[in-house]
């Protein structure tokens, strides 16, 4: 079996110090996971008016933390924020004309029916489930994938005495 070729170019040199080959190292397998941190700035042009608010709500609250969201996830933060609008103008619709609305087709015609848009409210809601535990957006999810709230830690060892 031959033997495994390397690139000389892509090795980091044997002198430089440890602490940046490390660093060096970790910013690569960074890469390689998910990209870099995700730049909210670049808005996708898909969205309407309501998901880019959500777009922007949600760029504000993880502006501090550079790499919670990372370039890979870009299309389901896009896909969430998406089910976040077709959940707003449901909702809108609903609260417009009620959750009960005159019958349009012939069979319906003189009489109340279920507003379609409560379907649509109750798809996204699910699609919106599924996003937000899929990206870690709620508390139950962040739990389950191990990202701890700050401040939600009762288990932290700062405060008792006997640690």
């Amino acid at each position: 079996m031959p033997a495994r070729r390397t690139n000389d170019a892509l090795k980091i040199p044997k002198g430089l110090n440890i602490l940046p080959q490390k660093k060096a190292l970790a910013l690569a397998k960074d890469a390689e996971i998910g990209g870099l941190g995700i730049d909210w700035a670049d808005r996708p042009e898909i969205l309407d008016a309501a998901g880019l608010a959500e777009w922007g709500r949600l760029a504000a609250v993880y502006a501090h933390d550079a790499t919670r969201f990372r370039e890979g996830e870009r299309a389901a933060i896009t896909a969430y924020c998406s089910w976040w609008s077709a959940f707003a103008a449901a909702a809108e619709d609903v609260r417009d004309r009620g959750p009960v609305v005159e019958g349009r087709s012939d069979m319906d015609r003189g009489r109340t029916v279920k507003n379609p848009a409560t379907v649509a409210m109750r798809e996204a809601s699910q699609q919106l489930r599924y996003w937000a535990r899929e990206l870690g957006l709620t508390t139950d999810a962040r739990v389950r994938i191990g990202l701890a709230d700050q401040g939600d830690d009762k288990t932290s060892d700062d405060d008792n005495p006997f640690a």
